[in-house]
């Protein structure tokens, strides 16, 4: 399989917290792997270092092979081209817990918006794509509507229709459901549970075991900076070996 992230050695403190302590994680294509772990473990700081949005203190990161930034222990900066890192974070989609979307902006100028912008991409294709995407999240019915007259869950698929709007290779969702009442989990998890049907590569954080159960090719565990497992569902989550890890999963059965 194709290694499309790798990351090396990556530490990132927040004065004395090491939310990400030595690292390691390689993401092959066309997988889905879930990040959990308490709150506080590094799981978000994981995801946001992968695209640019927190800058590391030391470690290197990959995309499809490629630096996007290697800084050694001492703080030395590898220098890595300005274009090449733009290009690679281009590969990359973000989805947030809380939706971002444009307020004036209807449900399809909001995935519109970047492709014309960002991708110089012709206003007609972009918008055919946009319709493509929201047939894909089930909201074709809601192109013409405001942010402010649809639901929460709608509103974190039309993100998610956004983040695949610009065409990554990688999406990465920082616990897309956590913002949203319990009755509309569901169908954002739906959206989700079909990207992974497709073999979008994905590195999803989230607090929802069984969803990561069923849609997980890995499962990371995550505690104090640390990785303490990666592996199959069923090892992680079935039989974990750490009791950390143990205490944590008895919490969801």
């Amino acid at each position: 399989m194709i290694k499309i992230i790798s990351m090396k050695g990556v530490c990132k403190n927040f004065g004395p917290v090491k939310a990400l302590d030595n690292v390691n994680l390689d993401v092959s294509e066309g997988e889905v792997i879930s990040i959990i772990g308490p709150s506080g473990s590094g799981k978000s700081t994981l995801l946001r270092s992968i695209n640019q949005l927190e800058k590391i203190d030391s470690g290197r990161i990959e995309i499809e092979g490629e630096p996007v930034i290697s800084i050694t222990p001492g703080g030395v900066h590898e220098h890595i081209p300005r274009k090449q890192i733009t290009r690679l974070n281009k590969k990359l989609g973000m989805v947030f817990q809380h939706f971002n979307l444009f307020p004036h902006k209807t449900v399809i100028e909001n995935i519109t918006e970047a492709p014309v912008i960002v991708n110089k991409m012709k206003p007609s294709d972009a918008e055919e794509i946009a319709l493509r995407l929201l047939e894909t999240v089930g909201l074709t019915d809601k192109k013409d509507v405001y942010p402010s007259r649809i639901s929460g869950g709608q509103k974190q698929r039309v993100a998610i229709a956004r983040a695949l709007g610009m065409q990554p290779d990688i999406l990465l969702c920082d616990e897309p459901t956590s913002a949203l009442d319990p009755e509309l989990v569901g169908e954002v998890l739906a959206t989700l549970r079909k990207l992974a049907r497709e073999k979008m590569t994905m590195i999803v954080v989230t607090h929802e075991m069984s969803f990561a159960r069923e849609i997980s090719d890995r499962i990371i565990f995550m505690d104090e900076g640390k990785i303490l497992a990666d592996g199959l569902p069923d090892q992680v989550l079935g039989t974990p070996e750490h009791p950390r890890i143990r205490e944590f999963v008895k919490k969801f059965i």
